[in-house]
């Protein structure tokens, strides 16, 4: 999950919750920047999700041909719960990808 959160109040929550919660305060510790981290970027963040997302539609394609049943936008939705809007932009291109590859 990426926040945005001034370094200060940050720090002065933990020192808050350091008195009050032990577990608490070490999960607090654990996070780190984004500018502590090397190449994580909100857009690396966004590419790695998308990432996820054309797989499991790729996935789902090919168990609905696997099973003989007719693939459509709305059998995807059904199964991954992926929402119309990123299915529309991704559907045509990966079953032709999926298609090409059982073609070939």
């Amino acid at each position: 999950m990426l926040i945005n959160i001034d370094d200060d109040l940050f720090i002065e929550v933990k020192r808050i919750v350091k008195s009050r919660s032990k577990t608490i305060f070490e999960e607090l510790d654990k996070i780190t920047p984004l500018s502590d981290i090397p190449n994580n970027t909100l857009q690396t963040a966004r590419d790695t999700k998308t990432k996820r997302v054309k797989q499991s539609i790729k996935e789902t394609i090919k168990s609905l041909c696997d099973e003989d049943i007719t693939v459509s936008k709305y059998q995807i939705h059904k199964r991954t719960g992926i929402a119309y809007v990123t299915l529309n932009k991704y559907y045509d291109e990966i079953l032709e990808e999926v298609l090409n590859e059982s073609n070939s």
